[in-house]
């Protein structure tokens, strides 16, 4: 564990009504006194309002400053904030002195990585502070505030204390075997089961977590002149894509970024699907199939008032097999439901000129997506994916050998240790250097 000083602004270098800069170390209180009217005793946990000084004792400003000790702090360490304005060379000039009297510049996330070596937090909360200060919508704050609260950590450490304790009456019997009986096979079968159930149900929730915290990209899909632009414009609320009556207008793609129920979306308006000897057309074309490979979800559109085309049925066998929803547009001009569309599921009738149905068509994503309210939800990284994935591949090794493993309990109970292992990697309690180091270098400077 290092013993210096370090600091940092934790807030951005702009200019703003107040900043805060941080100083976390063993001689965190010691230079503040030399740059700040403190008194003689100072107490934690109070703001101190007084002047703060440069180095030659003149004023460079007046703010606020709160003395926190350790190890009743966010690092476990003595850690002091200072608030002045928001004045970029003001901030600059306040940790430039703090380097000259024995601190130095912070990395990225080393305030964080401290706390975490301190025991203040575990790993999967100092990557929740990460993904919380990146959150793109509240459903993502949210999620990453679960965390954060170590409603993550509580799931993990259940599912290692029922390991552990089949690890300890497996080795009792191994080092014991006058005095302690034989474990029941059936109590080993029923924890290993209860175990694999409760990752899998986190490994489910990855995808789910990616979408809140990534968004989906949004492909609208069709022939020429089925109205792909206007229900673009409609969905993103204003004419950003350009309309017309004439048949390929859209020769590229288009995308913007909208929400549905506080998902991130990239919407992509393609290219009208169609046999061109154009050149510019065909490139269009070609860049829209390749939009459509990398959609989470197609937004199939077909003209309503004409119907299902030859030309329609060419192009949704192309995208029946991703995930879709049936758009027709132009409902404005059906007088009623055509019996032909009735055999297709997720279908939406919508009207770019009315905009009917355009609130039902974002009802349809946000169902087929799955997302609800996320106030007690936790959603795991790939890092813990990867983990996981491993743990229920080793319980599903043991289940299959498990006649061999019982005959053989030594051999047993290092495969149990290894579960145990990716569950103690995902918290922090066993990891590397190169992980932590990649999981802190993620983080702003001042965090």
């Amino acid at each position: 564990m290092k013993r210096d000083t370090i600091v940092a602004n934790a807030t951005p270098l702009i200019p703003s009504a107040v900043a805060i800069i941080r100083i976390s170390g063993e001689d965190s209180l010691k230079i503040a006194k030399e740059i700040f009217t403190l008194p003689k005793d100072v107490q934690e946990r109070r703001a101190y309002f007084g002047k703060i000084l440069d180095l030659d004792k003149t004023v460079l400003d007046e703010g606020l400053l709160v003395y926190f000790k350790g190890p009743k702090s966010f690092t476990g360490e003595d850690v002091v904030e200072i608030y002045p304005h928001g004045s970029v060379p003001v901030v600059k000039k306040i940790i430039e002195n703090v380097v000259k009297l024995g601190g130095r510049l912070a990395q990225p996330g080393e305030f964080t990585y401290r706390a975490f070596l301190n025991g203040k937090i575990d790993l999967t909360q100092a990557e929740a502070i990460a993904e919380l200060i990146s959150a793109k919508t509240e459903k993502a704050s949210k999620a990453a505030v679960n965390i954060l609260q170590g409603k993550l950590s509580k799931q993990i450490n259940t599912l290692k204390n029922k390991l552990l304790e089949l690890i300890s009456l497996i080795e009792a019997e191994i080092n014991f075997p006058e005095d302690v009986e034989e474990i029941d096979s059936n109590l080993i079968i029923d924890n290993l089961s209860q175990v694999k159930t409760q990752i899998e149900k986190l490994l489910s929730s990855y995808k789910k977590g990616s979408i809140v915290k990534e968004g989906i990209k949004l492909a609208i899909v069709g022939r020429p002149n089925v109205g792909k632009s206007s229900l673009f414009n409609a969905m993103v609320g204003y004419e950003r894509s350009i309309v017309s009556e004439y048949k390929g207008t859209t020769r590229d793609f288009i995308e913007e970024s909208l929400k549905i129920n506080d998902i991130p979306v990239i919407l992509l308006d393609t290219a009208g699907l169609r046999e061109t000897s154009e050149y510019v057309e065909k490139v269009g074309i070609e860049k829209a199939k390749q939009k459509i490979e990398e959609a989470d979800i197609i937004l199939f559109v077909i003209d309503g008032s004409e119907g299902f085309t030859d030309e329609d049925k060419k192009i949704y066998d192309e995208i029946k097999n991703k995930t879709h929803i049936f758009v027709v547009n132009k409902a404005d001009l059906i007088e009623k439901p055509l019996d032909i569309f009735e055999k297709f599921d997720n279908i939406v009738y919508t009207s770019s000129k009315t905009y009917q149905g355009i609130k039902e068509l974002e009802e349809k994503i946000a169902e087929i997506l799955g997302i609800t309210e996320t106030e007690d939800e936790v959603f795991i990284n790939l890092r813990h994916y990867n983990l996981l994935k491993q743990a229920v591949e080793k319980i599903e090794y043991i289940n299959s050998n498990l006649d061999f493993l019982l005959q053989n309990k030594e051999i047993l109970m290092l495969d149990l240790q290894e579960v145990l292992s990716y569950l103690q990697e995902i918290v922090g309690q066993i990891t590397t250097e190169d992980v932590l180091g990649n999981i802190f270098s993620k983080f702003c400077i001042g965090k």
